[in-house]
């Protein structure tokens, strides 16, 4: 008996393109098994299907119905004869926001849908920012995260270009400086704490020269952790373009876990789908 060729071998289909509008019609598009058929899930529950052609791309069109306001999760299986289903490895994760208000004269926001492409491990990828400004960025520097503990030793993260300097200040003191790694991706802890109230941060990204080519400057403020939650949580300030979903996988390496998140800020986070920059949350251990 002969092991099938590796031309015989089945991909795994994956996605591509993601573009959702605020009113929850989408366009997805991404790779499978040339001639295969492609099933789009919602949760687990069929919402559309589509084939991929002989070079192996579908695209696939959500209009009727569209996707309905809050939170959703789309993975795709694809179906080919005589082989057992493949579901993809990635997830689409998308933030629909809530309608106008009914009776308005005018939009009270121009909220947009976040839309990111999730791996099974590793950083997501943010492919439609939930507003036309996005989430903190000058050129290739992006804040992602600012958040800290008890104590007030803070974590900042974000992107940068592979390789360049970052470096942080608070109160326009140097706090900490470090390179991006080869994903892009930074991560700044600066040896002193912060002290209790408000402050401005501000990230440089560095020339080889020294000289800072982007820089992005944010408010933020330091409060006091509750007693019953100092030792066991660290506190999240949250900036423009967070969600609980992509906070989750920063700090615990899952976005899974972001109804942890929900469930020990309850007080502050009326709609799980909904938060704002400015908010101060905990972030609780995860066993």
């Amino acid at each position: 008996m002969t092991s099938p060729a590796p031309s015989e071998a089945i991909a795994t289909p994956s996605f591509d393109i993601a573009r959702i509008g605020p009113d929850g019609r989408a366009v997805v598009a991404g790779r499978a098994a040339p001639g295969a058929k492609v099933v789009l899930l919602d949760g687990g529950k069929e919402i559309a299907s589509g084939v991929a052609d002989a070079r192996g791309e579908w695209v696939i069109i959500v209009q009727d119905p569209p996707l309905g306001s809050g939170q959703h999760e789309l993975r795709v299986i694809q179906h080919v004869e005589g082989r057992a289903p493949v579901t993809s490895d990635q997830v689409v994760v998308a933030v629909v926001p809530q309608p106008p208000t009914a009776g308005a004269s005018t939009p009270t926001s121009k909220d947009e849908t976040l839309v990111m492409i999730a791996p099974p491990a590793g950083p997501a990828t943010l492919v439609q920012p939930p507003s036309a400004a996005g989430v903190p960025k000058s050129g290739d520097l992006v804040i992602s995260t600012v958040d800290y503990d008890e104590r007030g030793h803070a974590t900042i993260s974000g992107q940068a270009a592979p390789g360049t300097t970052v470096r942080a200040y608070v109160d326009d003191k140097i706090v900490a400086e470090g390179i991006a790694g080869p994903d892009g991706r930074w991560r700044l802890t600066p040896a002193n704490p912060v002290d209790q109230g408000k402050h401005t941060l501000r990230v440089d990204r560095l020339a080889k020269d020294g000289k800072p080519v982007a820089r992005l400057e944010l408010p933020f403020e330091r409060v006091a952790v509750p007693t019953a939650a100092a030792g066991d949580r660290k506190r999240l300030y949250v900036v423009r373009g967070d969600n609980l979903w992509n906070i989750a996988r920063a700090h615990y390496g899952t976005g899974w876990h972001h109804t942890k998140i929900f469930d020990a800020n309850k007080d502050q986070i009326r709609d799980p789908d909904l938060i704002y920059p400015g908010q101060v949350f905990s972030l609780p251990k995860v066993d």
